[in-house]
């Protein structure tokens, strides 16, 4: 467990912060972040063990029970869920059964996930992604207004100060990384990839740029999430794609907070 408070937080004035709370199979972290002044107040990462999504929800309940800064009142709560089952789609093509409609052609039926859509406005479209039923529900039942998001959803459309003509954004889990590749800062597309080993995401990142005949060299490539897990992986990415950097926080971190843990949890920090 990893844990910092800054000095000047006051948990009775939370009603006035940013509470966002990221969840996997391998646990829970959540900050807690002053929106206007873009600092870092609270961070807690909780690695945990959990076998099956379907428990993401009970472990959630236990997590509010023990953790009590949750139950105060915030501004706003930011759920983040990274499902690799997810799909975009043009905003003109969206309504009310979209999800019903699409996801059935694209993965296995599973009454067990719930649906969610995510607007993206920068390129006018909606992220659809599976969202655990049982963790859906418990959100719903502490928290009924927060509404889950994927980090794609804070990545996607985000200002990059590259000036390199084609770029990668990699986000990675323990066992999957998704992939929004961008030229001339228009989208070009976004998958997610299953993977065992580091040169099996370097196999398909290589294939994705051939197929736009873009060079490894030539591309500028930023990456967040789980590295750690996979030993040499961070290392093999700026070897194969010289330009590889991890994508950056977005509001004030403390110098002292482990970098590593920062690219672990970059979207508490965006």
């Amino acid at each position: 467990m990893h844990e910092f408070v800054d000095q000047t937080f006051q948990p009775e004035t939370t009603g006035e912060k940013i509470l966002s709370i990221q969840a996997s199979l391998n646990g829970f972290s959540f900050s807690i972040v002053c929106p206007k002044q873009k600092k870092l107040l609270y961070f807690k990462d909780i690695s945990l063990k959990i076998s099956n999504s379907n428990l993401l929800g009970r472990h959630f309940e236990s997590l509010f029970t023990e953790e009590t800064i949750l139950q105060n009142s915030f501004e706003q709560i930011i759920p983040i869920y990274h499902s690799q089952n997810f799909t975009l789609v043009p905003e003109q093509f969206c309504h009310e059964q979209i999800d019903r409609e699409i996801t059935p052609l694209l993965f296995e039926e599973n009454d067990q996930l719930s649906w969610i859509h995510n607007k993206i406005n920068p390129i006018k479209a909606e992220l659809i992604f599976a969202l655990p039923a049982s963790f859906k529900e418990a959100l719903r039942k502490r928290w009924h207004l927060a509404q889950a998001i994927h980090p794609l959803q804070r990545l996607i459309g985000r200002d990059s100060e590259t000036d390199y003509e084609h770029r990668l954004q990699l986000l990675f889990e323990n066992n999957h990384f998704s992939l929004a590749l961008y030229s001339h800062n228009t989208l070009k597309l976004i998958n997610n990839f299953s993977f065992k080993h580091p040169n099996d995401v370097v196999y398909f990142i290589l294939t994705v740029l051939r197929q736009f005949n873009i060079s490894a060299k030539s591309v500028a490539t930023s990456y967040a999430g789980n590295l750690q897990v996979h030993t040499g992986l961070e290392a093999l990415l700026q070897k194969h794609f010289p330009q590889a950097l991890p994508i950056k926080a977005g509001i004030a971190i403390p110098p002292f907070i482990n970098e590593a843990l920062i690219t672990k949890n970059i979207s508490l920090f965006l």
